[in-house]
């Protein structure tokens, strides 16, 4: 294990007037995720509380991702079409919207979620689908994209050489890039994927509020390239502004791509050809858009060994929340970091007394691990 500690900048935030949240609840299928008492992990952790947002399943799909998908595809393709008209949607209004645009095709690099809620996506608006995957991704992950209707074409080498065919392939007409990782500042794709998981957060702040205990002393999240990290960064410093949680980023101990960035002061690459039970976090190059946010905000990094996600899937399984390594990673650098070696300095560095308050996000279900 290792630990990254330091101070963050607190920038201010340039703002945004789009709620993605108003366009998710507009969507057939949408159902709020569940916020989830852990008793037993506050008491391994030696807090007072501990709550999961059960991000295990949206819109039929195991996992987070298909927020950032859909919000993304939806903003940038009202750029074009202008905005769908009030009122909830339907697959028949969905399509009938995008049809103008046909025929479109959707490229995205994934390895496993994030493409696959592309695909679905595609599939809701009556476009292609053509997904990049590194040669690592495991079959069950293959085919699960595959069944969403979309062309899958496997690249060998790291998540970031799928990326790069991934933005080759955009270059070729009638195809549009829903990438959430960004090779500029000015991309503008990956920070639209990231203000559609903010959705997960926004929920979660009106959860935490009606439990009447609104208080979180740190919010603890996993990263691949940093776009869930990102989302959870901001609604740490500009919802919570005055009460901020300290934002602790989780990573894979071979693939801790924000940690050498946030460490470096610039995103840098790491080699992440090491093979992790976190098999979607296993990620090189940390998103440039992404990075901005996690400097402002990030007060610990931790890059875990798999040997810590494994009592951290029993345990919120426990607490009927059934996810795998890479959906537990955020609550196994937890154990790690208040039950391993650098237990004290870590805690005193964050603040966090016997009385804290401390949020996780599970960000796959137990099925999508079950395909790795």
């Amino acid at each position: 294990m290792r630990v990254l500690l330091r101070d963050p900048t607190d920038p201010p935030d340039s703002g945004n007037p789009d709620r993605p949240i108003d366009f998710h609840r507009r969507l057939p299928g949408y159902l709020e995720t569940r916020l989830v008492d852990a008793p037993r992990l506050a008491g391994m952790l030696g807090v007072a509380k501990v709550v999961v947002k059960d991000e295990t399943s949206r819109f039929g799909l195991p996992s987070f991702k298909v927020l950032g998908a859909s919000w993304a595809t939806y903003a940038a393709l009202r750029e074009r079409l202008g905005p769908i008209a009030d009122g909830p949607l339907s697959d028949e209004i969905l399509r009938a919207w995008a049809a103008p645009l046909r025929p479109l095709t959707l490229l995205a690099a994934s390895d496993g979620n994030h493409g696959r809620a592309v695909a679905r996506v595609a599939c809701w608006l009556g476009l292609g689908a053509r997904i990049f995957i590194p040669d690592f991704v495991s079959p069950g992950r293959r085919r699960a994209i595959e069944a969403e209707g979309a062309e899958l074409v496997v690249i060998d080498g790291v998540y970031d050489a799928s990326v790069d065919a991934a933005i080759d392939a955009s270059h070729s007409p009638g195809t549009l890039l829903i990438t959430d990782t960004a090779r500029s500042p000015s991309d503008v794709i990956p920070q639209l994927v990231t203000a559609g998981y903010t959705t997960a957060f926004v929920e979660a702040e009106r959860q935490l509020g009606q439990a009447g205990d609104d208080r979180i002393d740190a919010v603890a999240v996993q990263a691949g390239v940093g776009g869930l990290a990102s989302a959870g960064t901001s609604w740490a410093r500009v919802t919570r502004r005055g009460r901020s949680p300290r934002v602790i980023v989780v990573e894979p101990e071979g693939a801790a791509c924000v940690m050498a960035a946030l460490a470096s002061g610039e995103p840098v690459t790491v080699s992440a050809n090491q093979i992790t039970a976190m098999s979607v976090l296993q990620c090189g190059t940390m998103s440039v858009t992404a990075f901005a946010s996690l400097l402002a905000g990030v007060s610990c990094c931790i890059a875990i060994e798999d040997s810590w996600t494994g009592n951290a899937v029993v345990e919120l399984a426990a607490c009927d929340v059934r996810t795998g390594p890479s959906g537990a990673a955020g609550i196994a650098g937890l154990l790690a970091a208040f039950n391993g070696a650098f237990n004290a300095p870590i805690r005193n560095y964050l603040g966090l007394s016997a009385d804290a308050r401390v949020l996780a996000v599970a960000t796959e279900s137990s099925s999508a691990a079950e395909n790795a």
